[in-house]
């Protein structure tokens, strides 16, 4: 169940002019987390298990209503592990790419009834009517605080915004928050 957008309204309405439509509020709010997301990469999921069929190599991605793909984390192909995640200049072997965010297709097509699992960093679709709950118990305030820099057109609060979440993308990098953490080695 996704946190509605005027679930922000008592952090956002107080701090810009009255009569501002809500419409716009909304827009605003909605680019905020957009951005949030896009930047942090706080929003994490492990998308529901995808069958392979034999000879095939393309599959469309079980992404949950209401969002689009920032990224994919990490992709684990049952009883290969880890498969590498294509990037310009690397891949060989068995690897994964995604051509339009929407689909993923393996290098070469896997064994029938393999399970591929995909953890991804999500934001919220274009006509999303909300943000993951999880994501506006934690960081509410900071999307506030971006969707109120994008009303005002207060580039200062821009900034604050900005720096807020290269911290938060840091701290989720680093497995300080209650995002999926990381695992660390131990030496």
């Amino acid at each position: 169940m996704m946190r509605e957008w005027a679930d922000f309204f008592p952090d956002v309405l107080p701090g810009i002019a009255p009569g501002t439509p809500e419409p716009t509020v909304v827009h605003q709010l909605r680019r905020a987390a957009q951005a949030f997301c896009t930047r942090t990469r706080a929003w994490r999921a492990t998308l529901e298990p995808i069958l392979t069929e034999e000879g095939r190599a393309a599959y469309d991605m079980p992404l949950p209503e209401q969002t689009r793909l920032v990224r994919i984390e990490s992709a684990d192909l049952q009883g290969h592990g880890p498969l590498t995640l294509w990037r310009p200049g690397r891949g060989s072997g068995l690897y994964l790419m995604t051509p339009d965010a929407r689909t993923v297709e393996l290098s070469r097509p896997p064994a029938s009834g393999v399970a591929l699992v995909l953890e991804v960093t999500l934001k919220p679709a274009d006509a999303a009517g909300g943000i993951d709950p999880d994501v506006f118990d934690q960081y509410s305030e900071v999307i506030a605080r971006g969707a109120l820099a994008r009303l005002r057109g207060d580039e200062a609060l821009q900034r604050s915004f900005e720096s807020s979440c290269d911290d938060i993308n840091v701290a989720v990098w680093r497995g300080r928050t209650a995002a999926r953490p990381r695992v660390l080695p131990f030496y």
